[in-house]
């Protein structure tokens, strides 16, 4: 994907504009994915700043996660689609929930599933897909 993708939230009032690979791609089982999907995972495209164009306004708040870093998720602030999350974690970059990616969702499969440790047996996942209690070790 090296040409500019672009999608929006639900309503249309938020753009997003994307441009290259994400760093990695994953899923996450943590309490917190957990409440702001709905579901038992969210799934996750990390990307570098400078590949992410976003438009329209957004509301935010702020967790501490399961790992103790800070994540700020944002969201339309009209029909309350997230639209992406900033990890203290990761400065520089933007965690997209993959849906985001409209049409292009579709080209990208998680590398691994991170806080497996919190994950739900009825959520049920690829058995080959690689996972951690946390964070991946780097």
């Amino acid at each position: 994907m090296n040409e500019l993708s672009a999608t929006s939230c639900a309503c249309g009032a938020v753009t997003v504009k994307i441009s290259g690979e994400p760093r990695t791609t994953m899923l996450c089982a943590c309490k917190d994915c957990q409440k702001a999907t709905g579901t038992g995972h969210s799934a996750l495209a990390l990307f570098s700043d400078d590949h992410i164009e976003i438009e329209g306004e957004t509301k935010s708040f702020s967790v501490t996660a399961d790992s103790g870093a800070t994540v700020d998720r944002k969201f339309c602030p009209n029909c309350g689609t997230p639209i992406f999350g900033i990890s203290g974690r990761v400065p520089m970059h933007k965690l997209l929930p993959v849906s985001m990616l409209g049409e292009d969702a579709q080209n990208y499969q998680p590398r691994a599933m991170i806080f497996n440790r919190s994950h739900y047996d009825w959520d049920i996942v690829d058995p080959e897909l690689p996972k951690f209690e946390k964070y991946k070790e780097k």
